[in-house]
């Protein structure tokens, strides 16, 4: 990027919890966030031009600024030589110009860095992809983080006539806790169900050293277990003979409780050995690949969620721990019995709005999720899923995992890049949900048929996941290394397989 000793024209000075994604790019993994979008009939370049302008450009100034160390620091310089058309491209989707050739394109775009010389962000209109167009979208996650970033890419489209397109409501730091009658007896299963999970572990680990030592852990983890298991039904007991005043007092402790206890379980799956060993080991190259799967009906994806009790997001991420269930055991790499699989998921700090701020940045958390792997059934995944994701709304763990964020970023860049490197060992890839618009939208008077898009990976990390809602369908996008992972098709057969199989026993 350009270094100066005088800043020139419009300028400010970058926030460090953006500048620290300029200091975790690396060749092999880019911190940009690409989207793609498509349309059933070609966009005009020239209307195209003006949306960007109008909504883009004219809205936030960061898309005609660049990155410019002045000294120790970072700051957002207008560049002087700005030029739409170094930006946004106009070209031809090379024949047969269908989804394979798409793929293909920004799966080459995922591997080539922007030009720090400039704006950080291109736009390629590729015409001629089924009769229509596409959009390929690359911005660095210092102008952004990518839920910002999609909700900019929103604000290029509109409603087709008639209708009205309402985003998602989604954020927040604060935890989100389900009304459950008796919140003490939930308490107690909390505990209980943790003090099981540890001590499966510990005999796991004990079994390894020698049977006797197996046998030997069994018996105070039992005794144990059943002293909480009794505790609680107790506890359950005397407080639902409370009224009024005491018991809305009880059940307010029991609920805080609950959540200072889920925070504390995830601070320590932060913090704790990682889970992501053994699966996609190696260094990653600097080719990467990009697939996406057909559209799921939203409908579908509700009417297991309903009949189940859990959410279509639940549903969504159970069937990417399906998929990456049937992926490992192709390739003969399922690990025995029951394990984990740790990934990092983007969590907003504020509600999806349409009113961002102008100088956009990056206000995220990233939270680490552990999916289940070796479960036999969709049934059991989507438990064991909708469990692990109750205790992660049911906490204070995006905070917790800002507040780390924050301290990272402004640390001196020696000790923030290893603590950066840590935590990204604790996953394999990143796991994005976005929900997008609910109605049919139009790109330049040009209708959108789908879209997708993925978050930057960092470290060593393999892949990124992304679920993509839209107009009554979602869309489940795979980008990959070439080198770990060279064949993101067969995880999107996977995913199609699991979901077949799934409404099927719906």
């Amino acid at each position: 990027m350009p270094n100066t000793r005088k800043l020139v024209g419009p300028h400010r000075r970058m926030p460090a919890q953006d500048s620290l994604w300029l200091h975790l790019d690396r060749p092999e993994n880019l911190m940009v966030v690409t989207s793609v979008l498509w349309t059933r009939t070609p966009v005009d370049p020239a209307r195209l031009r003006s949306l960007v302008s109008d909504r883009l450009l004219a809205r936030y100034p960061v898309y005609f600024q660049r990155a410019v160390r002045h000294g120790r620091s970072l700051s957002w310089e207008t560049d002087p030589g700005f030029d739409l058309g170094n930006h946004l491209v106009v070209r031809d989707l090379p024949v047969p110009a269908d989804q394979a050739a798409l793929q293909a394109f920004v799966a080459a775009r995922r591997s080539e860095p922007l030009d720090h010389r400039r704006p950080l962000w291109t736009m390629d209109l590729l015409q001629g992809y089924r009769g229509g167009s596409a959009l390929v979208c690359r911005t660095h996650h210092a102008m952004a983080d990518g839920i910002r970033l999609t909700q900019v890419l929103f604000s290029l489209l509109d409603p087709v006539e008639g209708t009205t397109a309402p985003h998602a409501k989604v954020g927040g730091a604060g935890p989100h806790r389900e009304p459950v009658a008796q919140p003490v007896v939930r308490l107690g299963a909390t505990v209980l169900r943790a003090l099981e999970d540890t001590g499966a572990k510990v005999q796991q680990q004990a079994a390894r050293v020698h049977p006797v030592l197996e046998s030997a852990v069994a018996l105070p983890v039992l005794g144990a277990t059943a002293a909480v298991g009794v505790t609680g039904a107790v506890a359950g007991f005397l407080s639902s003979a409370l009224e009024g005043g005491p018991r809305r007092a009880v059940d307010t402790v029991a609920s805080a409780a609950t959540t200072l206890w889920h925070s504390a379980t995830g601070t320590g799956e932060l913090l704790g050995p990682s889970t992501a060993t053994g699966l996609w080991d190696g260094e990653p190259g600097v080719e990467k690949t990009a697939a996406w799967s057909d559209p799921v009906p939203l409908l579908a994806l509700g009417r297991i969620g309903h009949d189940t009790g859990s959410t279509i997001n639940d549903v969504c991420t159970a069937l990417v721990a399906g998929a990456l269930d049937r992926y490992f055991t192709a390739h003969g790499t399922t690990r025995p019995g029951l394990s984990d699989l740790g990934w990092l998921i983007p969590v907003s700090l504020s509600s999806f709005d349409d009113e961002l701020p102008a100088t956009l940045g990056n206000h995220f958390s990233l939270v680490l999720a552990q999916l289940p792997l070796g479960r036999r059934t969709f049934a059991e995944r989507l438990a064991e899923v909708h469990r692990r994701v109750v205790r992660i709304r049911d906490s204070f763990e995006p905070a917790l995992t800002f507040g780390v964020q924050y301290a990272i970023a402004q640390s001196p860049a020696t000790l923030g890049l290893a603590a950066s490197r840590f935590f990204a060992g604790k996953a394999v890839g990143v796991l994005t949900n976005v929900p997008g618009p609910r109605a049919r939208m139009t790109l330049a008077g040009a209708e959108v048929a789908g879209i997708v898009g993925w978050a930057p990976c960092s470290g060593r990390q393999a892949i990124t996941i992304c679920i993509f809602s839209y107009a009554g369908e979602v869309r489940f996008g795979f980008g990959t290394d070439r080198h770990l992972i060279p064949d993101p098709e067969v995880l999107v057969d996977a995913l199609a397989a699991e979901f077949a199989e799934a409404a099927q026993r719906a």
